[in-house]
């Protein structure tokens, strides 16, 4: 199933549709959840369906949403629009991060968390999300891609266990 959703939303970044244009779709499916079940419905018909497409999506996405559609896949929208935000990001040589904390951080913390991000991969532009997460006691996490950076009390106090276990 991932699979499909990566090439689905290869697809949609190949076909070069506005950001605005997507964007708008993803809006539209937010506010209007309802339609992905009627999109993905067996007993709805494919005429009408390609109806509701042509009537509310911006006229750029009207055959990717039918294909989306036609083919069932539309409960893997988010993913597709994952898979098609990463490619635009790297596109833009733009470096997604996450960013795990107790609090969330003053503009000030949040630059530096973006500039070090920068300087440790070299990239232009660094979109952070922040979640919170309370279980971490204090500090924070930092991931991006496949690297973690633990500065949390969480996490000191797991390294400090496992060091004393060694001894």
């Amino acid at each position: 199933m991932a699979q499909i959703a990566e090439q689905y939303g290869k697809v949609l970044y190949e076909l070069q549709i506005s950001k605005t244009d997507v964007e708008c779709m993803h809006d539209i499916l937010v506010r209007v959840p309802q339609l992905l079940e009627v999109l993905d419905n067996p007993v709805v018909t494919k005429e009408t369906k390609h109806e509701i497409v042509e009537k509310i999506f911006p006229k750029s996405l009207h055959n990717f949403m039918k294909t989306v559609s036609d083919h069932r896949r539309t409960e893997q929208i988010d993913k597709i629009l994952e898979v098609w935000k990463k490619y635009i990001l790297r596109e833009e040589d733009i470096l997604a991060a996450t960013l795990f904390c107790v609090h969330a951080p003053s503009e000030e913390q949040r630059m530096q968390v973006e500039n070090f991000v920068k300087e440790t991969f070299g990239n232009k532009g660094v979109e952070l999300t922040v979640k919170y997460q309370p279980d971490l006691i204090g500090g924070f996490i930092l991931r991006v891609g496949d690297r973690e950076f633990d500065w949390s009390l969480q996490g000191r106090i797991r390294q400090l266990e496992q060091r004393l276990v060694r001894r």
